[in-house]
């Protein structure tokens, strides 16, 4: 499971901030690993402390993501095109926040969302 994670939150770094996708790409496997385990830690350590969040909840919510990540792999190998894939995913996208909002309630997945997002503004500015 921690691996499918891993791939999860490295395919959302590499979506999410295309110039920090480009030196991603120049990490070793080991380094990569590193830093994906630091993210990880570091948004549990988060959702534990700061949004009160239960074992439960971030079992749950890395469960969510764990799931997204299979379904947009499916996605990627049986849509026929780009718009479907793009469509597809778009959708799974949309379903995933849904998800993670109704189990860790509006507010604290909208604090949560911005501390991610915060996160890889800077990770990639540093890059």
């Amino acid at each position: 499971m921690k691996k499918y994670f891993f791939n999860l939150v490295a395919m959302l770094l590499v979506l999410s901030v295309p110039a920090f996708a480009q030196k991603w790409a120049d990490l070793s496997k080991e380094e990569q690993l590193m830093k994906l385990q630091n993210f990880i830690e570091d948004n549990h350590k988060y959702m534990k402390d700061t949004l009160a969040l239960s074992e439960e909840q971030i079992t749950d919510a890395d469960n969510v993501n764990v799931c997204y990540l299979t379904t947009l792999d499916r996605i990627n190998r049986y849509a026929k095109t780009d718009a479907d894939k793009e469509k597809y995913a778009k959708s799974s996208t949309e379903s995933r926040a849904k998800q993670l909002e109704a189990i860790m309630g509006t507010d604290k997945y909208n604090k949560f969302r911005k501390y991610v997002e915060t996160k890889l503004k800077k990770a990639a500015a540093t890059m």
